[in-house]
């Protein structure tokens, strides 16, 4: 049974004749359950209360209502949650959360025309199946990869490089084409090691690391399970350079020595934005901690469907779909343009190394975030 969490934004100032507002529900596709993922979720609410405020300051008719269902980042919970929000006829979806959850769902939002903005779902097949319905808002899998691969041939010198995946469609995309693109570099020797996706118990993994006297391990786990694994690498004392993904940097090592540790974030780096620094702070005030790099994914999807139905004027997904496609909106993490597949156009990835604290020490694509243009 799919566990249906709602909730309904009001409009900070009604007009006199509240019956001239057009209401349009956003449809929150996300493993709800997860305190990473609630921070999404707030980032989400951020995004549609700025519309709803900036809305009324400009007297305009439209509100907008984010309606939240927890998918649990699987396939089978996805597919309910897709039925629902079709019911409910929703203007459009942010999520789903997990590659699993859109590959399962893509068909159901393509016949029924509701686009989905993707934040965290980024497999590179998601928006190269021909439907128009799917849009993305970070790098895809192919990307990623690319990245990853550059990080550690050129900022870690790895030669034996230990791959961590688990079974999600996501994690085995990212660790075939990292294997692929590492196994064409002379001099460099790649072993994987496959996890349970919902597995907390990483001592195997890190034993075998060891034995294969690896230089680099790169983590393409899902998030939850990356506090779990650092702190196992660091009992074990594990010598090896680690490379994590998206979201790591939420994670509080302390004062620890763990220098060793590396996260890849789906972002410009956030001096380029000079809006980071507000949206934080606002962040922080209303819900009493700070926001996770999800939050500000999560901000840039909504805001960017917001602003496509906007321009658009419509409901209608197909008008908002073809809007989509010809933006170029300053968000969050650097500007928001889209391919004609729905993959967004120039993503950008920051790395940072811990040091006390997470600070950054890279950007890639190499020479990219020249004039980013953000909120």
């Amino acid at each position: 049974m799919t566990l249906i969490i709602a909730l309904w934004l009001p409009c900070t100032m009604t007009p006199a004749r509240s019956e001239q507002l057009r209401y349009v529900t956003l449809g929150l596709s996300a493993w709800l359950t997860q305190p990473i993922v609630q921070s999404a979720w707030h980032g989400a609410e951020m995004a549609v209360d700025d519309a709803n405020a900036l809305a009324a300051k400009k007297k305009s008719s439209y509100r907008f209502r984010l309606l939240a269902q927890d998918d649990q980042g699987t396939a089978n919970f996805g597919v309910n949650v897709a039925h629902y929000f079709i019911k409910e006829k929703v203007a459009g979806i942010l999520g789903p959360w997990s590659s699993d959850a859109a590959m399962a769902t893509a068909e159901l939002y393509e016949a029924a025309h509701i686009p989905q903005i993707g934040f965290t779902a980024s497999t590179s097949q998601w928006t190269n199946q021909g439907h128009r319905m799917p849009f993305r808002v970070v790098g895809s899998t192919s990307e990623l990869s690319a990245a990853l691969a550059e990080v550690v041939k050129r900022t870690l010198g790895g030669k034996r490089v230990f791959v961590i995946h688990n079974d999600t469609v996501f994690s085995n995309a990212v660790s075939d084409e990292l294997i692929s693109r590492l196994g064409k570099q002379a001099g460099t020797t790649t072993m994987r090691y496959l996890v349970g996706r919902r597995s907390t118990d990483f001592n195997a993994a890190i034993k075998a690391a060891s034995q294969y006297q690896a230089d680099v391990v790169v983590f393409l786990a899902l998030f939850p399970q990356a506090a779990a694994f650092l702190d196992e690498a660091r009992r074990a004392r594990l010598e090896a350079r680690l490379l994590l993904l998206g979201g790591a940097t939420r994670l509080s090592l302390g004062e620890v020595d763990l220098s060793q540790a590396y996260a890849l974030e789906y972002e410009v780096p956030r001096t380029h934005c000079p809006r980071w620094k507000s949206f934080t702070q606002a962040y922080t005030k209303r819900f009493n901690e700070p926001p996770s790099t999800y939050s500000y994914y999560a901000y840039d999807a909504a805001s960017v469907l917001i602003a496509a139905i906007l321009q658009s004027d419509s409901t209608d997904g197909e008008r908002i779909a073809a809007t989509l496609r010809t933006m170029h909106h300053a968000g969050l993490n650097g500007t928001i343009s889209f391919a004609p597949n729905g993959a967004h156009a120039q993503p950008r990835f920051t790395l940072y190394q811990y040091q006390q604290q997470w600070r950054q020490v890279g950007v890639l694509p190499l020479g990219a975030v020249h004039n980013e243009k953000c909120s």
